[in-house]
């Protein structure tokens, strides 16, 4: 067992020491420390300004591309091939003006391309 975990099993053998059990309307409760009720809101808390900011950093952010799988194909298969004001005039005669991006989200998905088949993203 490791030195932390000696110490959190000891910290809660004291808790459970001065803790009360008891049972009010049917529901159980416990008494304990306002302390040690004030530490566990506050780890609460952190857990859930930690889950917030993983769950941001684990969701990528799409563009519109992305988000329509069809057009990314489209713009996939001509990348390279001709150059963008093509692609997008052709999206626009296929996919109408709805689902055909800003010249900026084609642009910036050229480049997240790019860097993908290069490794760096």
């Amino acid at each position: 067992m490791t030195k932390q975990k000696a110490e959190r099993s000891a910290a809660a053998d004291a808790s459970a020491a001065s803790s009360i059990v008891s049972t009010i309307a049917g529901i159980q409760v416990v008494t304990i420390p306002l302390a040690e009720y004030a530490e566990l809101l506050d780890c609460r808390r952190r857990v859930g300004v930690q889950s917030d900011a993983a769950r941001r950093l684990a969701v990528p952010p799409r563009s519109p591309i992305e988000k329509d799988a069809e057009v990314a194909a489209f713009f996939i298969e001509r990348l390279g091939q001709a150059d963008m004001l093509t692609i997008l005039t052709e999206c626009r005669k296929r996919f109408g003006s709805e689902r055909t991006p800003s010249r900026t989200a084609a642009y910036d998905f050229w480049q997240r391309m790019r860097r993908q088949a290069k490794g760096e993203a």
